[in-house]
């Protein structure tokens, strides 16, 4: 396995602490390999622009095509939307866990398993699993273990020319959040320019990432899960 860079380096009373986004993301473009293609995506049944379906025959043809996106983007994206949960009140240390609806697109899906792994709130990726049963994964209690949804929803295309709108594709279009009986539109929350990107947080080798119908999978454990489950290539 490949070496970690460590924000605290291990020590025989300290394991350290790292975070595999950084050696997936971060770190490749530090070196220089922002432009490398490492996720990608089946070309959209329905093009969009600026969140409208596209109606010109050409328009149509153009971008009727499967969706590659660079190392930067992904970066770009990923760390965007976990700054969103941050802006919502979603924090790793209230126990939180992200879930995702069958209907969200696998874009999204691999976008919002990075974003999380960026922050250490874990990821429930299980066939069926409740908030009974994460809560003992992650060793709280049902009412403790807040569940945080991204799933589709019947979201109006967002106008542009506000202010507090960026040009930059949210990757998120006709997404949304769900925490407790809130819904936000992810596509416009992303695209707001005051929502500020998160930083990647330094995590204990053995902090719980993923939950997976194979079992538990910590944070030094899914830098290969990462690698050859999510990302195209890296």
């Amino acid at each position: 396995m490949t070496d970690f860079h460590y924000f605290s380096v291990p020590t025989k009373a300290d394991p350290g602490t790292l975070n595999p986004v950084y050696e997936i993301l971060d770190f490749p473009i530090a070196m220089g390999q922002a432009d490398d293609i490492v996720l990608t995506g089946p070309a959209p049944e329905k093009p969009l622009v600026d969140g409208r379906e596209v109606t010109d025959p050409r328009l149509i043809k153009a971008l009727s095509v499967p969706v590659e996106l660079d190392r930067a983007e992904v970066l770009d994206r990923s760390a965007k939307l976990a700054g969103v949960l941050r802006a919502m009140g979603v924090i790793a240390e209230s126990g939180a866990v992200l879930t995702f609806a069958e209907d969200v697109p696998p874009l999204a899906r691999s976008l919002g398993v990075l974003a999380a792994a960026r922050v250490g709130l874990t990821v429930d990726l299980r066939s069926g699993g409740g908030s009974g049963a994460v809560a003992a994964a992650v060793g709280g209690s049902s009412s403790s273990a807040e569940q945080i949804v991204l799933c589709a929803i019947d979201a109006e295309p967002v106008e542009p020319g506000r202010a507090s709108v960026r040009v930059t594709r949210s990757r998120f279009e006709g997404v949304g959040v769900k925490i407790g009986s809130e819904t936000a539109n992810l596509d416009q929350a992303m695209r707001d320019s005051r929502v500020e990107f998160a930083a990647v947080v330094p995590l204990a080798p053995d902090h719980t990432l993923l939950l997976t119908d194979s079992g538990e999978i910590d944070a030094e454990s899914s830098l290969e899960w990462l690698r050859s489950e999510v990302l195209s290539a890296s």
